[in-house]
Formats: structure tokens, sequence, C-alpha cells
């Protein structure tokens, strides 16, 4: 009953009486890329939180939040640049877990996919599995949908299926996971960060 909730306010969230042609329009529990960290939480809990740093480039960093400040996703992983004090959100990514249960993340990704088309109709959509090779063993998988702005920023949403080693070795559970990113960010992921 708690996930059937979660769908009706993942869905309505992401209504709008306009149509988006700027990422910055996309809110994830009230924040936007470009947006300030500090606006939603002080620079004492943003720097008593341990960042994941990338092996190839530490040009970025990403901090996982889990807050009672949510209230539609479990954690909440923020993209920053290495030393930006005002730190500027690059990457916005909003998960929900679903530790076994893949096909019910899949039912709602379709659900929440409806409402982002809607908010981007001109937007380049695209759909694609991606296989995680570099940060796993090559079983693991996501099924991705992403919308291409002109400017070559992003929305994902997407449902990952860890395999049954990948979740007891790194405690990992399959996830849905609504996210925002920047071209610069994207840029760096895709090319630099592995």
């Amino acid at each position: 009953m708690k996930r059937l909730l979660i769908i009706l306010i993942l869905t309505f969230s992401f209504q709008s009486g306009t149509k988006a042609d700027d990422i910055r329009d996309f809110e994830i529990e009230g924040m936007s890329i470009g947006d300030s960290l500090l606006d939603f939480f002080n620079e004492q809990e943003i720097e008593s939180i341990e960042p994941t740093i990338y092996p190839d480039s530490d040009k970025f960093y990403d901090l996982a939040i889990t807050s009672n400040k949510f209230d539609d996703f479990d954690q909440v992983t923020f993209g920053i640049k290495k030393n930006d004090k005002k730190y500027t959100i690059n990457s916005l990514v909003g998960d929900l877990y679903f530790e076994n249960a893949f096909l019910e993340c899949m039912k709602q990704k379709k659900e929440i996919l409806k409402d982002i088309s809607a908010l981007f109709p001109t937007q380049k959509k695209s759909d694609y599995k991606y296989v995680y090779k570099a940060i796993d063993d090559g079983k693991s998988y996501a099924e991705i949908t992403e919308f291409e702005f002109k400017n070559n920023d992003f929305v994902k949403i997407f449902c990952v299926s860890w395999t049954k080693e990948s979740k007891q070795k790194r405690g990992f559970g399959d996830m849905l996971s609504v996210g925002a990113v920047n071209k610069e960010y994207m840029t760096w992921i895709n090319n630099e960060a592995y």
C-alpha cells in the first residue's frame, strides 16, 4: 500500500500545467539542477557525508543523502564539482528501493514515465539497456529511458537489476532512479570518471 501511495505522489509531483524545455524546470524533492545544496542542508550536514569519489577523475564527487526532509525518495544523490563552496547541484538523482522486485520497479517506471513524457514532449527520448561491466560482474543491468535536451542536459528514469552476488557482496538492491544531469557532469561521468 505504501508503494501505491509513493506512485501517486511521484506521478502528481511531475505534472505541470506547462511544458518544460529547461532542465532547471525539473524538480526532485523541490530541488533542481543549478540550485545550491546549501539552500536545503547546512554546510555541517553536507560536510558530514562521506563523498563518492570516482577512480579516474575527481573533478566531481557524489553525495548520497538519506533524510527525513525527503517525501518521495529513499535517497537523493547530488553531483557536486570539486572545490565548489556553493555546492551547486550538477546531478540530482532520487532513488526508491525495491529489494528483489525488479518487475514492480519496471511497472512503477512505466507510470512515472507517462508524466515525464508529458512534461518533456519535445525532448529527444531514447530507451536502452546498460550493463554494469566497469563496477560489477557484467550481469547486473539497468533499463533506462532518457530525455536529451538541445543543450545536452539529460533527464533519466531507470530501474536497476543487481545480481544476487552484487546484492550480497555490496549490499545493493534493485531500485528505481529518477534524475537530472547537466551536460558537464554527463560528459565527465561518461568519459573521465572510470
